[in-house]
């Protein structure tokens, strides 16, 4: 079955897998287009995603244009018009715009505000007007059930420092909660480059194997149309 994607991705780490889920889905021989929305197209064009790939990046979309659509979101705080035509026809949704250590590094998540909720809206009401069912969207360890301790440890810092992408990444799996889309939250533990991964993934209640950028992507892109990936729930990987 040929697929078609919709991948939203932001700034920051969480989001960053919004870049590799492009490289992911490019991997897929059923994947025959991308509609990628963002506010930071401009990153696509950056050789260092801080992560670990090999080589370095060049920017995808000029790489492969023919199967990359880019769209351009000037602020996800401000209603879009007519965002459901960029969901016409799409398999599923990568949603990657959530973040949970806003700050010095990115001081401009301050100061344009965070946004997983507040997009997270629009795309579901883009989704149903298309009505395009199948969403997996990036959260976090500590949102939710936890029940590895780095999950509990990851609340309490929610709860203590950046209580403000703890309240955004809430809301928006609230969101996904009323909706009725078949929707999967990823709580990714951590998103570091120093365990180089196995390629191969599981789903489990206890600690397993690290995931970096690129191979939590390919997890990710998958579940947009496997039937074998748990969905209407939020799994946790580490």
């Amino acid at each position: 079955m040929a697929a078609r994607l919709v991948v939203l991705y932001g700034i920051g780490g969480l989001s960053d897998v919004g870049r590799h889920a492009i490289l992911a889905a490019l991997e897929q021989p059923t994947v025959e287009h991308i509609t990628v929305i963002t506010e930071y197209p401009e990153l696509l064009d950056e050789e260092n995603w801080e992560c670990n790939c090999q080589g370095g990046h060049t920017n995808p979309s000029k790489d492969h244009a023919s199967k990359i659509n880019v769209v351009k979101i000037d602020s996800w705080q401000n209603q879009q018009d007519n965002l459901s035509q960029h969901f016409q026809g799409c398999t599923g949704v990568v949603s990657c715009l959530g973040h949970r250590q806003p700050g010095v590094k990115y001081p401009q998540l301050i100061e344009r505000g965070l946004v997983a909720a507040a997009a997270s809206q629009q795309v579901i009401q883009a989704m149903k007007e298309a009505e395009v069912k199948r969403v997996v969207a990036m959260s976090s360890m500590g949102m939710g059930e936890n029940i590895h301790w780095a999950g509990k440890l990851m609340k309490i810092f929610f709860w203590t420092n950046t209580r403000k992408a703890y309240k955004d990444l809430q809301e928006m799996e609230k969101l996904y909660h009323a909706s009725d889309l078949d929707y999967l939250l990823i709580r990714p533990t951590g998103l570091g480059e120093e365990v180089v991964p196995v390629g191969e993934y599981f789903t489990q209640d206890k600690k397993g194997v690290d995931v970096v950028g690129l191979e939590l992507a390919r997890w990710t892109v998958p579940a947009t149309w496997s039937k074998k990936h748990c969905i209407q729930r939020g799994v946790t990987l580490a």
